[in-house]
């Protein structure tokens, strides 16, 4: 058993990281393995500076941690330790970027990595540039749980998992990314172009990994997500809403009328001579307000899925045979 998973089990306590939201949506590509290292690299650096209060918090040097073989195997596992070795070799060489209103960059997390034999200790330097978003974590930081991001699969579950953890104290407990932004801080422009396929092998893939792991109370938190934008059929972007462990069974009414008005759009779209069905509709879902993001999840993905023409009588369908709306 994952020793991380183990010490969970035992203490009923989380191991709890966090890093600045620039990192967060920081641009790169790592794969699952190489993001496990790093999760025990940014744990070693917030226990050694941060939480025994050791280095000078307004003096950021270079800062090295030392990982063990045991630690390595949390990665991948002891059939497989040599990946997580090739995986520091290949972070030393990874790019991060940084671009916001306040800075642009361009770094590396690490810049050294040597295997001291004799010890079987791996030394890994980290690099002065990413310190600041480490451990100088005055606001506008990111808080996530060790146990659950190491044991997802999917690098995209991985960042998505990163994402929700960054909105998911806001009111709406919703965010949203334009498709060139997903595609941007997964360094995805040349894999999927065409947004359908970012939707599946992506997102979806992602949603799937997390809402799994939720069901079977490995992970304390999952999401949906809906077309926010579109030109024509082209989706621009999508929102995003999260969904908690412990969240109350309330009705976010905020997040209801913003459904409902999307809902409304779809329905004039292709209903625009039956203004009488489009109003049953939307009275039906201003009544049962609990419906309105499943809905708009649901129309959505008919819109995406099929022809034009199909869709009316798609959606007629969808509405009477799951909500009884003729």
């Amino acid at each position: 058993m994952n020793k991380i998973i183990e010490t969970k089990m035992k203490t009923g306590k989380s191991i709890l990281l966090s890093q600045a939201n620039a990192l967060t949506q920081a641009r790169y590509s790592f794969n699952t393995i190489e993001k496990r290292c790093l999760y025990q690299i940014i744990r070693e650096v917030r226990r050694l500076f941060v939480d025994s209060n050791q280095g000078q918090k307004d003096l950021f040097n270079n800062m090295r941690v030392f990982l063990t073989d045991e630690t390595l195997i949390e990665c991948s596992d002891i059939r497989h330790i040599k990946e997580a070795y090739e995986s520091l070799k290949r972070l030393r060489k990874r790019d991060v970027e940084i671009d916001n209103e306040e800075v642009w960059m361009n770094t590396g997390y690490i810049t050294m990595v040597k295997h001291h034999k004799k010890e079987k200790k791996y030394e890994v330097e980290v690099s002065s540039e990413i310190m600041p978003y480490l451990v100088a974590l005055a606001s506008n930081f990111t808080t996530y749980d060790l146990t659950v991001a190491i044991s997802l699969k999917s690098s995209y579950a991985q960042r998505f998992y990163e994402y929700c953890c960054q909105y998911k104290n806001r009111p709406t407990r919703s965010f949203f990314f334009t498709v060139e932004q997903i595609r941007n801080m997964m360094m995805l422009e040349d894999k999927y172009p065409n947004s359908a396929d970012l939707r599946s092998r992506v997102i979806d893939l992602a949603q799937k990994e997390l809402k799994t792991a939720f069901d079977k109370g490995q992970c304390d938190l999952w999401f949906e997500y809906m077309t926010k934008e579109t030109q024509g059929r082209k989706i621009i972007s999508w929102t995003f809403l999260v969904h908690l462990k412990d969240e109350e069974k309330t009705t976010d009414y905020q997040v209801v009328g913003e459904c409902l008005q999307k809902i409304h759009q779809i329905l004039t779209l292709f209903f625009p001579r039956d203004k009488k069905f489009v109003k049953r509709v939307t009275t039906a879902v201003q009544l049962r307000p609990d419906i309105a993001g499943e809905l708009l999840t649901k129309m959505n993905k008919k819109v995406t899925d099929y022809p034009k023409n199909d869709i009316p009588p798609i959606l007629r369908y969808v509405l009477m045979e799951d909500y009884g709306i003729k």
